[in-house]
Parts: structure tokens; C-alpha cells; sequence
């Protein structure tokens, strides 16, 4: 069963699950990405943008926060593609309390990763070999970093404190081919004086223009923002422009609006980009997986429902985005089972496909949190957080989903 969603800019949009739903992977047995895990123990996968997860070469690296050590730290694993298990976990960040780290993948099997701790925003180089020396960025307050890169130009957002308020802030970095970093630019997004928060930003890179979205409370409610610059001189930002689009409001059932949370973008495609989130326009259902498409030069399209009609009474949470040259495959976990499962669904050709429910990230235990990449060939990477009951200790698990079709 399919529902047409009137889209015509993004095509039309399939909108069931059944069982069996023709997917174009085969999956291998499910790793735990750490052997860190017990009783007290509890991982996190909660970057800004939903980026923990990313291939560079041959090798996968995952990214994470646990407090096995009873303060919380960031820790990354790495493997080969075609290898059984993860190695040993590396220790990223330093001595003080550390959260919600970002991943992003360099050439040459090299990542970069961006963290807060104690309240500001470091960044390192990872190569096969070496550990870069981490970078504060600044000594003003901030959080929630997110890293993108653009061959070796690196992209370094945060929500730093200004008086009152958070506002979204870019450092723009460039590395050589080692493990080095250099500061070239740093800028504000949106320029205008703020009138509340901005938090949870996330940047890619599409044809030549660097797009930037974030959560925005502006209007007395959470939106979606987005503003976009030209590669070529980074800074200054275009003014920005509003992504989610309001509920008409003889419908709303909200006082200044509806909720949305978590924004997170991807390109894909030859020049196509995707901006993804939860929404809680529809009050009766609570958060859905919305999406929009951008149109280029600081335009975005209509919003459209991600998942289908038979998780419209259940809620879901998480959504993460990747792509490459073929596809787009957006995760999130789903209650529509009574308990947390992930759920994908992917889209080729400006259509999507049927809901996906992960089989062995379903089932009677609680998985949440998914970040997905999609690598060069078109495989698939997942990663999520399961626990047996809700508020359980936590194991960090991964699948491969190996590409069947061309």
C-alpha cells in the first residue's frame, strides 16, 4: 500500500510497512562496536546532526560517549569493513567531562572529530597511525558541535554563549594530509541580534555551497533554520530562512506553535541534498520524521512525511541521514511496536521506499539512537543504542548491510 504525498519537487513518497519489504542489502551478524558494557554503564550516541557513524577507505569508525570510567568520555572504534569485530576503543577526549561528540570522515582512512567538554568545543584529527593534538576552538562557553569536511576544508559548528542567549557559530579549519589542523575563519551564521536560543546545528556540502541548519526558538516555539554560503568565501552566511513549515492554526492545538527537534542534513545524489527532523505538528500522534528537500541557492522545498501511515499513532524519535550517488536512507527508532525499534527507509530515483524495520535492531529490547553512512559502493552502516528495558545499562551494536543490487 502506497500513499501519495502531492509532492511533485521530491516525487512520490511510498507509505507502507509489511513484512518482507524488498530492501537492497544483505546484512551481516550484529558487533558490538565496544565489550565495555554492565551494570551502571550507559553510551550515548547523540551528536548534533546524528553524526557518530562514517567510512574513510576501508575503515569504519564509530564515535561515542560512556561514563565506564564513572566520568563521561569520548571514545572511538575502528575496524576494516570485511573485519569480524571492532579493535579497542581509543580514548578521545581529555580529563574532563565530555558529551556528544561528531565523526567525519577525511581521506586516507582519517577522521575528524569535534566534542564539548567542560563547556567548550575541541577538535582532533584520528588517523591509522597517530592521535592529532586536540584544538579548543575558543574560551567561550559552547556545546553541541557538529563536524562536516569538503575535501580537506573542515567545518566546525557550535551553539556558543552570548549573554542571554545561544547563537550558531562556524570555525572553519583546513589539514593537510597528516594530522594537523589550522584555523582560517571564524563567523557567526545569522547575524541579526538573537531573541532566543539557537542549538543543535549541522552543516553539508552541496555542488558548491555549504548549507547550515539549526534548531531556532525565534518565534517563542522550536523551527528549523537553515542559511547557506558560497565555498568559495565561506563567510558571511545568506539571511536565514525557516525549513519547517508552521500548522495552519485553527488546527494547531499549540499556543505559539508546534515542537520540532533534532535537524539533520545529507547530500546525495549528483547534486541533491536533504534536511530531516522530528515534528510534533501532528499533537495527537507526538513526533513524526518530517523532511525537506533543498532547491539551491537558500531554498528548500515542501515538507513531506517520512515514514508511513502505519506508524502515524506511534511516535518516533532520532532521525539520522545519509547518502551517496544512488540513494538517501533516513533512520529513526519507532514505538509503532509497543517498544523502540529502528526503522529505514531509503529513496532512489525521487521515490521512497516502503518502512524497513531493522530485524535485529527490533524485538522485545529497546534500540534507539541510530546514526547511519553509506559508503562509496552504496553499503550501508548502522549504529544504535539497545538496552533491554528503558532505563537498562546500554550496548553499542553496528551492522553491515552489504549493497545487493546495481
Amino acid at each position: 500500500m502506497k500513499r501519495v504525498a502531492g509532492l511533485a519537487l521530491f516525487g512520490v513518497l511510498a507509505t507502507a510497512v509489511e513484512s518482507g519489504v524488498a530492501q537492497p542489502w544483505e546484512f551481516d551478524e550484529v558487533l558490538d562496536v565496544t565489550r565495555t558494557r554492565g551494570s551502571g554503564i550507559f553510551h550515548h550516541l547523540e551528536s548534533s546532526g546524528r553524526r557518530n557513524i562514517d567510512i574513510s577507505g576501508s575503515t569504519v569508525a564509530v564515535v561515542w560517549e560512556d561514563d565506564h570510567d564513572d566520568i563521561p568520555r569520548i571514545y572511538l572504534a575502528r575496524k576494516q569493513i570485511d573485519d569480524p569485530q571492532f579493535g579497542k576503543a581509543v580514548r578521545i577526549s581529555g580529563e574532563g567531562e565530555a558529551y556528544e561528540p561528531s565523526l567525519a570522515a577525511l581521506d586516507d582512512n582519517r577522521f575528524v572529530i569535534a566534542w564539548e567538554e567542560n563547556g567548550q568545543i575541541y577538535v582532533r584529527i584520528v588517523s591509522a597511525q597517530q592521535l592529532g593534538r586536540p584544538l579548543k576552538l575558543s574560551d567561550s562557553e559552547a556545546v553541541q558541535a557538529n563536524v562536516s569536511v569538503h575535501d580537506n576544508q573542515i567545518y566546525v559548528l557550535r551553539s556558543k554563549r552570548e549573554e542571554r542567549f545561544n547563537r550558531i557559530q562556524l570555525q572553519v579549519m583546513r589539514t593537510d594530509a597528516t594530522v594537523n589542523l589550522t584555523s582560517e575563519a571564524d563567523c557567526v551564521i545569522d547575524v541579526a541580534p538573537l531573541k532566543d536560543d539557537q542549538f543543535y546545528p549541522v552543516s553539508a556540502v552541496v555542488a558548491d555551497e555549504l548549507v547550515v541548519a539549526w534548531e531556532d526558538r525565534r518565534p517563542g516555539h522550536t523551527i528549523i533554520m537553515a542559511s547557506v554560503s558560497k565555498l568559495d568565501e565561506v563567510c558571511p552566511f545568506k539571511s536565514p530562512i525557516r525549513i519547517s513549515e508552521p500548522r495552519p492554526e485553527a488546527e494547531s492545538g499549540y499556543g505559539k506553535g508546534h515542537g520540532v527537534a533534532r535537524v539533520a542534513l545529507s547530500s546525495f545524489g549528483k547534486s541533491d541534498l536533504i534536511a530531516v527532523w522530528a515534528d510534533k505538528r501532528n499533537y495527537w500522534e507526538g513526533y513524526d520524521i518530517y523532511a525537506s528537500k533543498y532547491l539551491g541557492n537558500g531554498r528548500f522545498g515542501p515538507n513531506m512525511l517520512v515514514q508511513d501511515e502505519f506508524g502515524d499513532f506511534a511516535r518516533q524519535w532520532h532521525a539520522s541521514v545519509a547518502g551517496n550517488t544512488e540513494r538517501i536512507v533516513v533512520a529513526w527508532n519507532d514505538e509503532r511496536e509497543g517498544n523502540g525499534d529502528v526503522m529505514l527507509s531509503w529513496s532512489e530515483d525521487d521515490e521512497w521506499s516502503e518502512d524497513f524495520e531493522l530485524s535485529d535492531a527490533s524485538g522485545p529490547a529497546y534500540q534507539s539512537h541510530p546514526s547511519v553512512a553509506v559508503d562509496n559502493e552504496g553499503n550501508l552502516h548502522v549504529t544504535w543504542i539497545e538496552r533491554e528495558e528503558v532505563n537498562g545499562p546500554t550496548r553499542l551494536r553496528y551492522q553491515f548491510g552489504r549493497i545487493t543490487e546495481e
